[in-house]
């Protein structure tokens, strides 16, 4: 809890990890030691604001997530993923308490995010009804044509890359999630809700470039080097 508010968290971790070809989940591979959900629990379940965690999982990693909730003291659940992540992030949204006021998301396979951006994050969120983490785009960003011809080269200095961890108002977003069913848009990330179905502002905080996201082998590379500084 924090100013009165109840902050609840949802994690998504139902990727199947099929482009690392390692043969097991990505939130399950382990970096010098450890699963990839376990470094990001470990961060997650230090902070004392944070209420209750809903994980989201693929239904046959159940055995595995509870031998794992089992290390820590924290109030967490587990609910199974849909299709999409977005519709993960629905079934995770809709297992959290109606008292619950805020709702932080993360993904589950970006386990070094620091307690300091966590904490940001959730501070804006007492100010702001969405509020995400994103870096600047370090590299020129072409916009092509679908004969993949250049259409035009965006301004660098306003392109972000967004990250999670995001906070939002929890009964905004689950509205915003009920407009989006049945349309035929197709989103990324939860703050395009906002961008579609509403005029509420989205806040961004400064992000870590550190704070990777765990999507192919290549990425193990860059994490296995990040753990090394931890």
């Amino acid at each position: 809890m924090i100013a009165n508010k109840k902050l609840g968290a949802v994690i998504v971790a139902a990727g199947s990890g099929q482009r690392m070809n390692m043969g097991v989940n990505k939130p399950y591979i382990e970096i010098k030691g450890k699963k990839i959900l376990e470094i990001t629990l470990d961060t997650i379940t230090s902070i004392e604001e944070i209420d209750k965690i809903i994980l989201v999982i693929r239904k046959e990693d159940q055995k595995e997530i509870e031998e794992i909730i089992k290390k820590y003291k924290a109030d967490i659940k587990f609910v199974y993923g849909r299709q999409t992540r977005e519709e993960s992030t629905l079934q995770g949204l809709l297992a959290l308490s109606d008292s619950c006021d805020l709702v932080l998301t993360h993904d589950g396979v970006r386990p070094f995010a620091s307690r300091k951006l966590f904490k940001k994050i959730i501070e804006e969120g007492l100010k702001y009804k969405a509020v995400i983490s994103a870096t600047k785009a370090k590299d020129t960003i072409k916009v092509l044509n679908s004969d993949m011809t250049v259409s035009k080269t965006p301004n660098r200095d306003f392109l972000y890359q967004v990250q999670t961890p995001q906070v939002y108002d929890r009964k905004v977003l689950i509205d915003l999630y009920k407009k989006y069913q049945n349309t035929a848009y197709k989103i990324t990330d939860d703050s395009q809700l906002f961008e579609l179905f509403s005029d509420i502002k989205v806040k961004v905080v400064e992000g870590e470039y550190t704070n990777i996201k765990i999507t192919t082998a290549e990425d193990l590379i860059f994490a296995k080097a990040i753990m090394e500084d931890l």
